[in-house]
């Protein structure tokens, strides 16, 4: 069983506090129970928002994994570096569209996979697109279709997306039509 904790850190514009979120930083630890609770494993990844410049080893991430990058740049988007002990170990990150959402570009680095990683960034992911009122995900995928139905993603056939979400880049055409659709709502928990 894995235990999940995370802390959710916001940071403001100096020129107005009431702005919107200008930068996320979560801290994300999860670790593994045993029978006498003791902690088996852990780790603690941060993630911060991917801004402006810093957007460059991103797209060099999704090219790398054959995922598009051509609407990244568009308005409705958030998208977070996920390191761990200082080193980048993920991107990933959602469009917003009312509350449902689209997760986008799950990449993790070679060397971090099938370590447990990529589980605690998508539910890091989870948490702050719910810490934002998205109540449901959608997401299309051509290869990891079996990892998102363990994280309790349902398959779907295309045409029952909704009608914001069918109507994204990613439906629309970055995605070819063979692509997995699947969507999973978030627990009420995941949205306190």
């Amino acid at each position: 069983i894995w235990k999940i904790e995370y802390t959710l850190w916001r940071i403001f514009g100096k020129a107005n506090m009431m702005s919107a979120v200008s930068a996320c930083a979560l801290t994300f630890h999860a670790y593994r129970h045993n029978g006498d609770q003791r902690r088996e494993r852990g780790m603690m990844i941060q993630a911060t928002e991917i801004a402006g410049g810093q957007s460059q080893r991103f797209r060099d991430a999704l090219k790398s994994a054959d995922l598009p990058a051509g609407d990244i740049d568009l308005p409705g988007r958030a998208f977070f570096e996920f390191t761990l002990d200082g080193d980048t170990v993920a991107w990933g990150g959602f469009e917003t569209h009312g509350t449902d959402g689209l997760l986008r570009s799950l990449v993790v680095g070679p060397a971090y996979r099938s370590k447990g990683v990529g589980v605690s960034v998508l539910r890091a992911i989870e948490a702050i697109a719910a810490e934002q009122g998205i109540a449901r995900f959608h997401l299309l995928t051509t290869s990891a279709s079996g990892f998102f139905e363990q994280q309790g993603y349902a398959v779907n056939q295309r045409v029952s997306a909704p009608p914001l979400i069918s109507q994204t880049e990613q439906f629309m055409g970055l995605c070819p039509g063979s692509a997995c659709y699947m969507c999973k709502a978030l627990s009420a928990n995941a949205r306190k």
